[in-house]
């Protein structure tokens, strides 16, 4: 048995960090959010911190990216994806280094069509790299050796977009997963975001014990949906779990829309 319903009250969304970090530094925001209207130029900054004893190097690249029906990002060419705003955005510098103890801002302009009307999104890598001059042959030119990379998520909305809401889809036991003391029970959750804007929200869940009254709550999701998304989103569950009991699954997507509640009964048996 499942049920659907939504409450009007709502939990505060707490939202993932805004900063990327590494060993020795820090580049903030992790996400660019654009709003505008359409034929704008449009910019915003990002900035690197360094905090190591060493000068640092970045070289960036674009790509585009969705998320497939779990939720994982993939990656395509940039330009490609019918939601990309990759040929938009040009940045102020495309090699960066930053000096020992040196916070520095790199801008990041958007030229806006003029016809640009849903929202849009890529994401901009920026890549450590370190010269390295290879020992044989000492002519030839240097090499490049790989440190770490970051990427930051770049949102174009016009304005006047429908913000719509998440919605629960299904609610399915998936049975036992895993191996020996890594088991669990899962449960399945199908979530569609109606909205034509990105939204980020905490899947929370509780179980009760419809015999004992014992109340298990579990560890929230984090989920992040792009506009008519639909993701399955996977919660494990205690493998010992014996009875009869009431899952209720919420999504609180923050303090601007309504809290949406799933219910489901799960009997799991010795």
């Amino acid at each position: 048995m499942m049920r659907f319903s939504t409450i009007l009250f709502t939990f505060s969304l707490v939202l993932a960090l805004s900063t990327a970090r590494g060993q020795g530094f820090s580049v903030s925001p992790s996400r660019l959010f654009f709003n505008g209207t359409p034929g704008e130029t449009l910019t915003e900054s990002i900035t690197f911190t360094n905090t190591s004893p060493n000068a640092l190097s970045f070289v960036t690249r674009i790509q585009d990216w969705k998320r497939d029906s779990l939720g994982n990002k993939v990656y395509y060419e940039a330009g490609k994806d019918a939601a990309s705003n990759s040929k938009w955005l040009s940045l102020s510098e495309n090699t960066i280094v930053i000096q020992p103890g040196e916070a520095k801002q790199v801008i990041v302009t958007m030229n806006v069509p003029a016809n640009a009307d849903k929202m849009t999104h890529t994401m901009l890598f920026f890549t450590q790299v370190k010269q390295q001059e290879k020992e044989k042959p000492k002519a030839v030119a240097l090499g490049v050796v790989v440190l770490m990379e970051v990427g930051v998520q770049i949102y174009y909305s016009p304005k006047g977009l429908n913000a719509g809401e998440l919605e629960f889809l299904a609610f399915e036991d998936r049975g036992i997963t895993g191996q020996g003391k890594k088991q669990s029970r899962r449960v399945a959750i199908k979530i569609h975001n109606k909205g034509a804007i990105n939204k980020d929200a905490f899947l929370r869940m509780e179980l009760t014990n419809k015999d004992t009254g014992e109340e298990i709550k579990i560890e929230p999701t984090t989920i992040a949906m792009l506009p008519d998304e639909t993701h399955w989103v996977m919660v494990d569950l205690p493998a010992n779990l014996k009875g009869k009991f009431l899952a209720v699954a919420m999504l609180d997507a923050g303090s601007t829309y309504d809290l949406k509640v799933a219910e489901k009964e799960l009997i799991y048996r010795p």
